[in-house]
């Protein structure tokens, strides 16, 4: 399958939370580890499933990389066993200091 993106994924090494602080599914919303992410995707390491279209409110643990966290909001596009992916509708704007760190 071709990659149809238009930006660059950037592979995230070491650990970087996720939280979910929202989610308007009636499913128990935990967070994870986020394995790569760009200014308008994240790919969330999950054990929580979440429906196709699914509305969350995520907060990024990028305290030890730019000493704050980043609030994310976006929805569920793809949610499979090992995660689920997420087309961004905002990102804090401190996204570019994370992605090229």
């Amino acid at each position: 399958m071709p990659n149809r993106r238009s930006d660059v994924r950037v592979m995230v090494t070491g650990k970087l939370d996720a939280v979910i602080t929202y989610s308007d599914t009636l499913s128990h919303a935990e967070g994870g580890m986020v394995s790569d992410m760009s200014s308008h995707g994240i790919f969330l390491k999950t054990d929580s499933r979440f429906s196709k279209d699914a509305y969350v409110s995520m907060r990024l643990g990028t305290d030890g990389i730019i000493g704050k966290p980043l609030w994310a909001q976006g929805f569920v596009v793809r949610s499979g066993k090992g995660g689920v992916g997420i087309r961004l509708t905002y990102i804090d704007k401190d996204i570019e200091k994370v992605l090229s760190h």
